[in-house]
């Protein structure tokens, strides 16, 4: 295999093949875990293409400190492989290539594969990352029947004043802010409070990434305009629902 020979002299002669089934090579490259142990890489050419894999190994190991057992683990495991440009079918992380660009995606597909295996250490950071994405999918699919419209705006002279997410209840609505800091707690607090003012009938709902995260002068403000406050994302996917269907049933 030509393209394995133009990887030794482009890696110095510091990686090493070797062959674990009929058309399947394992690399031994210097791309490293934390606790010093090699990247499992595998390389296998099919229909004029490399494919990179892991052949679930990433999991595996990943599985011995930090399980995907929830919605939201999964779904920034699968943000990190796309967002790297890698793919994932049941367990097994790749990446599709040609020989011409095989050394540039050895890079990349290591890089991507040390994002997933450190996911533990910094999980708090990517949350918040996606505290927006995370609500979006969850209103848009749990809470469909619910009617949600995205990016509403109850007054068309004031169209700098956005509601993240309208529920037409009848002839009640339900307008629904997501908040992670105080710039939007703040514009939250002054939405809330001009659609008050402009005598809009509405129930204001506010879901905070983290309530306790906002500065105390924030932290009134908004308790003072909102109607109703879900402290952090996982009340809010608990109460939520319970809390429509009486809004419902109160119309």
């Amino acid at each position: 295999m030509n393209y394995l020979e133009t990887l030794k002299r482009q890696f110095n002669n510091r990686i090493s093949f070797k062959e674990k089934r009929p058309g399947i090579i394992q690399i031994f490259a210097p791309f490293f875990h934390e606790d010093g142990d090699m990247l499992d890489i595998f390389l296998e050419s099919r229909n004029g293409k490399i494919i990179i894999s892991d052949y679930g190994m990433t999991i595996m190991r990943l599985s011995y400190t930090y399980d995907l057992d929830s919605p939201n683990k999964q779904q920034i495991f699968e943000r990190i492989v796309a967002e790297n440009g890698l793919q994932e079918h049941d367990g097994n992380i790749y990446l599709e290539t040609t020989e011409r660009q095989l050394y540039n995606a050895l890079f990349q597909f290591a890089q991507t594969i040390a994002k997933v295996t450190t996911m533990s250490y910094y999980k708090r950071e990517v949350l918040k990352s996606f505290f927006y994405e995370m609500l979006e999918d969850f209103v848009i699919t749990d809470l469909n029947r619910f009617n949600p419209q995205p990016r509403y705006i109850p007054d068309p002279q004031k169209d700098y004043l956005e509601v993240d997410y309208h529920f037409p209840l009848g002839k009640k609505s339900i307008f629904l802010f997501g908040v992670k800091d105080s710039q939007k707690a703040r514009l939250s607090t002054i939405a809330c409070l001009e659609f008050q003012r402009s005598k809009i009938p509405f129930t204001s709902v506010i879901v905070h990434e983290d309530f306790e995260n906002l500065p105390k002068k924030d932290r009134k403000l908004i308790t003072n305009a909102a109607d109703k406050q879900f402290t952090n994302f996982d009340d809010f996917k608990k109460g939520i629902f319970s809390y429509l269907d009486r809004e419902s049933l109160s119309v």
